[in-house]
């Protein structure tokens, strides 16, 4: 039986009470749960991804999971002040930047690489992340939690100003309901959400950067940015496989990997952010 506009407001209103306040006790609730954060994120996008390509090969599902999960146990042996750290950030973001070039040009080979796809799209980003939790000295939750804010502000800018004022269609083939107008509005958001940010973290930390607002600015533009793109790359592979949502854990909301596609997309560049910038 199909649900009325009231009933499905209702349950993703509720859904995305309880999955905000999920996010928040994760991140708030020290390193353990941080890196908890990353590995549920990790795994259930790899879970989801898989079950998109090939629906219910339980072989390939155990395999990749296991490929992420020893992807990321192996990136949190290194710091993220170590060569090695900043190599492999370089190279996550070469290949993320080879996945927005994808959307122009197609040519990653989903049922033949789906193992690689997962370790480049699942395990080194988030381990990238579990990392930089596990080895910095000083963990502040609340940085990460702008982060998520960043990308819920950008959607729901381009979601709202998109829908009212969208006329030109931004990647019609891939997304059609998003715009120019919604794009631009979104940016336009974030940077007003990055002065906020800067005054409120301006005597929060001075040994950091979080009271900058080139810093912010930055922050901002890449969340709003290269999260869309990340949006639209998670897109394209739906589409490839004739798939609404990535999963039904969210109700309402779709998968994991829906909600957290553009907080994976943008995580090397974030990370590298980090180490430019005094953090």
């Amino acid at each position: 039986m199909q649900m009325s506009k009231n009933q499905v407001l209702r349950q993703r209103t509720i859904t995305a009470i309880f999955f905000a306040v999920g996010v928040v006790l994760l991140l708030f609730s020290g390193k353990t749960g941080a890196i908890a954060f990353g590995c549920f994120i990790a795994g259930f996008s790899c879970y989801e991804y898989i079950r998109m390509v090939f629906h219910k090969n339980k072989k390939k599902l155990v395999s990749s999971i296991l490929l992420v999960a020893v992807t990321i146990i192996l990136l949190s042996n290194y710091p993220p002040d170590s060569l090695t750290y900043k190599i492999v950030c370089f190279i996550s973001m070469l290949c993320f930047i080879a996945g927005i070039i994808h959307l122009f040009k197609p040519f990653v080979q989903h049922k033949l690489y789906y193992w690689l796809i997962s370790i480049i799209y699942f395990g080194v980003p988030l381990g990238l992340f579990v990392s930089y939790v596990y080895h910095t000295e000083h963990y502040y939750p609340a940085f990460w939690m702008a982060i998520i804010i960043f990308i819920w502000i950008a959607d729901s800018g381009a979601y709202l100003i998109g829908s009212r004022m969208g006329k030109r269609l931004l990647f019609e083939k891939i997304s059609p309901k998003k715009t120019w107008e919604g794009f631009l509005g979104a940016g336009a958001v974030s940077l007003l959400t990055a002065w906020v940010f800067s005054a409120y973290f301006k005597h929060w930390h001075e040994a950091t950067s979080t009271g900058n607002l080139l810093f912010w600015v930055i922050i901002a533009a890449t969340a709003w940015f290269i999260g869309t793109l990340g949006d639209l790359v998670e897109s394209s592979i739906k589409r490839t496989f004739n798939v609404k949502d990535s999963g039904k854990l969210l109700p309402g909301h779709g998968g994991v990997f829906d909600r957290f596609d553009s907080f994976i997309y943008i995580l090397p560049f974030i990370l590298t952010l980090t180490i430019f910038f005094k953090f």
